[in-house]
């Protein structure tokens, strides 16, 4: 029998069955609204904002510059729609380790905010030569953002997620492990599902937010001018999100 015919009878390639789970965690797509809403206007913004700059360029060296950039960019696109669909399934452990892609690329974002001399360097470069000098450790030892705070909150992020999402570890036994019994494939957890989902808005916000700063520094223009509706949506998301201000 030839694959085609095989996929035609089974009706799907699956080796798990997840619809249960998903239709268990979409029952709580209420409670996430606001955080659904940060997603969505994120997504929209960055993948808007590096269409608008999709125009021909007589200097190749600018056009390979805007394809790097546009790389690092729908790359977040694609972690933000991937880590919901692995998170509506059950899969939370995958699912965090792209909250930690996502933690990098924001970190790489905001170094080409204050050096965007090095997107054509950090194009340039491949394998163990671009990690070494583009990658998480370097990028916490740059002097322009030694004092950072969002440096910092995305820093933090990658490390809460490097030993959750992406390293074995017994830290994402929580992942697994209901206080019973152990859970194995993919399963419907309603407090990690909201945690996660919660946590994945709010990077993602940060995230295109450190893309925005690198963006105007790259193209020497602002998100908001060109796009000042879809900026402003992603400015009131952040207002839904936003943790309580603490009380003086």
């Amino acid at each position: 029998m030839r694959i085609d015919e095989w996929l035609q009878l089974s009706g799907r390639v699956a080796i798990f069955d997840e619809s249960r789970v998903e239709a268990s965690h979409n029952r709580l797509a209420s409670t996430l609204s606001p955080q659904l809403e940060a997603l969505a206007a994120s997504v929209d913004l960055i993948k808007k904002a590096l269409l608008h700059q999709d125009v021909d360029r007589i200097d190749p060296k600018d056009h390979a510059d805007y394809l790097a950039v546009s790389q690092l960019g729908f790359r977040v696109f694609n972690d933000v729609g991937a880590a919901t669909k692995l998170l509506d399934c059950g899969y939370f452990v995958q699912a965090a380790s792209l909250l930690r892609d996502l933690s990098e690329i924001g970190m790489l974002a905001l170094h080409f905010s204050v050096s965007p001399q090095d997107v054509a360097r950090w194009r340039s470069l491949d394998g163990r030569q671009q990690y070494d000098r583009f990658g998480p450790r370097a990028l916490r030892e740059s002097l322009k953002l030694k004092f950072s705070d969002k440096l910092s909150y995305l820093d933090q992020r990658f490390r809460l997620f490097s030993n959750y999402g992406t390293h074995p570890s017994t830290t994402s036994i929580i992942a697994h492990h209901d206080g019973d019994r152990f859970h194995v494939g993919p399963h419907f957890n309603e407090n990690i599902y909201i945690n996660t989902y919660r946590d994945l808005a709010d990077l993602a916000w940060h995230v295109t937010d450190a893309c925005g700063d690198a963006y105007c520094a790259i193209f020497n223009t602002s998100v908001a001018d060109i796009l000042p509706a879809e900026t402003q949506r992603f400015q009131q998301a952040w207002n839904r999100i936003a943790p309580p201000k603490p009380k003086e």
